[in-house]
């Protein structure tokens, strides 16, 4: 079913509320927990980082290579940011060297590596039977910055897990160059690898294993959580925020044409296809290897494999990710006899399902722990 989540009053009280830089609200429309816009030339990301102007297809920022005039101009856009909203990369910042932050963990791969993860329950119980994974977010900014706030509104209680990529520091915001290395690990198939044997190993940990297992895929975080949902049998529910079913490329059209989006897309993707595998070549916002590896990414093929429960929420005015492409994949569900599949289109909202003041994220999330009460397994 494709359920359109109307408005309310009261859910400007239960959403809107500011709680120590987390969930406030902004005069741009923004909120910490899921940033806005706080200036004219500041965008979201999943994390909630207010950052330079972002590209389409997820939330991205511009990351050329940078010179000093370049550093200069950064500190002037982010500190316009800084007037202007009411909720601040800074507070944001802030708050990752707070007692509220939850403190580094370290996951060592098996092949070499590692990355940063962040570990809290939400709920009372004290042996959760929920263990949710979140993953997602272009570039290098840390979850540390969002969490736990960001997981507000679980109705159940749960273990949650938020695994940072590779070379992502603890306290990093994301808004200077990800480095060599990071930009050498960032695609695909490392995120899948990293993320399913994250998950993994943690679901091995558990003692008595969980009844529940949620991947939450935010934004470019969709793409491997729908993969492995279906490579992990422990998997029992898929929860997307704002992604669908179409590949970036076919994202941009829609976007072109409500004019989201206003450069020239096939002079870049002539540019890139020139020198697809460079890291040091950028294109609004990331480099030419990046690009070249997830322009063209299908997700269909992996959502429409999977039985269990998948739950998506998209904004009506998502500039991302259009929500034409979340309804694409609702169709697909429904073309193929399928009825797994729960689609919130929330009206007036943005990529981060905030819109009018009002922040949608935790009726998103109280809708998956619906789904994750034993009446509806």
């Amino acid at each position: 079913p494709v359920r359109t989540t109307p408005q309310s009053p009261q859910a400007v009280g239960q959403h809107g509320k500011c709680r120590r830089g987390l969930t406030c609200r902004s005069t741009g429309g923004a909120t910490a927990g899921q940033p806005g816009r706080a200036a004219a030339m500041v965008h979201h990301r999943p994390h909630g980082l207010a950052a330079l102007p972002r590209r389409p297809g997820y939330p991205y920022v511009m990351r050329h290579t940078i010179t000093e005039p370049m550093r200069l101009l950064r500190l002037i856009i982010l500190s316009f940011a800084f007037a202007m909203s009411g909720c601040t990369t800074l507070e944001r910042t802030a708050h990752m060297y707070s007692s509220e932050a939850p403190p580094p963990l370290t996951f060592q791969y098996k092949g070499g590596g590692s990355s940063i993860y962040y570990a809290f329950s939400v709920g009372d119980a004290p042996q959760p039977d929920t263990a949710v994974f979140f993953y997602g977010g272009t570039g290098c900014p840390s979850w540390k910055s969002v969490m736990p706030g960001y997981a507000s509104g679980f109705t159940v209680a749960a273990r949650v897990f938020v695994l940072n990529k590779r070379f992502v520091t603890d306290r990093s915001t994301g808004l200077f160059d990800c480095g060599r290395d990071f930009h050498l690990a960032n695609n695909p198939d490392q995120w899948v690898a990293d993320y399913s044997e994250f998950i993994t190993a943690q679901i091995s940990s558990i003692t008595p294993k969980p009844r529940n297992v949620v991947l939450v895929g935010v934004s470019e975080g969709a793409l491997p959580a729908a993969k492995i949902a279906g490579l992990l049998p422990e998997v029992t529910h898929l929860a997307i925020i704002g992604g669908g079913g179409y590949s970036m490329r076919q994202s941009l059209a829609p976007l072109q044409q409500r004019g989201a989006i206003l450069f020239d897309g096939d002079a870049g993707r002539e540019k890139i296809a020139a020198d697809p595998r460079s890291i040091e070549k950028h294109w609004y916002g990331n480099p030419y290897r990046w690009w070249s590896d997830v322009m063209d990414v299908e997700p269909l093929p992996d959502f429409l494999k999977l039985n269990i429960p998948v739950v998506i929420g998209i904004g009506e005015k998502d500039e991302s990710v259009p929500a034409e492409s979340a309804r694409f994949l609702a169709s697909q569900f429904k073309e193929a006899g399928k009825s797994n599949l729960i689609l919130h289109v929330y009206p007036g909202a943005d990529h981060r399902l905030s819109g009018n003041g009002i922040s949608h994220r935790s009726e998103f999330f109280a809708e998956l722990g619906r789904l994750l009460q034993p009446t509806h397994n």
